[in-house]
């Protein structure tokens, strides 16, 4: 089976800052800024460079929100889609909160 990230902001249907990806075709992730990381992922229409989404991320570093997004993927296996979106308050580790404020989508298809 499988399994995809879904990103959106709460306000997606006045914004259409959204997208799914499968996660097979998740290349990594680099930070942006202070609170910001860029997702990379195979391009959907094959070209050379790679599709990204943009995640705006309060109180985290990108090495917390990359430790809160591993949590989101060991959660509920069977689950279909890994939902990552905007106005998301969770926590890693049950612990450090974390706010993905705005998504912003950069896709080649």
């Amino acid at each position: 089976m499988e399994r995809f990230f879904y990103f959106g902001e709460a306000t997606v249907e006045t914004t259409g800052e959204a997208c799914l990806f499968p996660l097979s075709s998740f290349l990594g992730a680099t930070p942006a800024t202070a609170g910001r990381t860029t997702l990379h992922f195979k391009s959907r229409n094959g070209a050379a460079t790679d599709d990204q989404v943009l995640v705006h991320h309060t109180g985290t570093s990108t090495k917390d929100f990359m430790v809160y997004l591993g949590g989101l993927l060991r959660k509920n296996q069977r689950n279909t889609f890994v939902y990552v979106g905007g106005a998301t308050t969770d926590t890693i580790d049950a612990v450090k909160p974390v706010l993905i404020d705005t998504i912003a989508v950069t896709t080649e298809a």
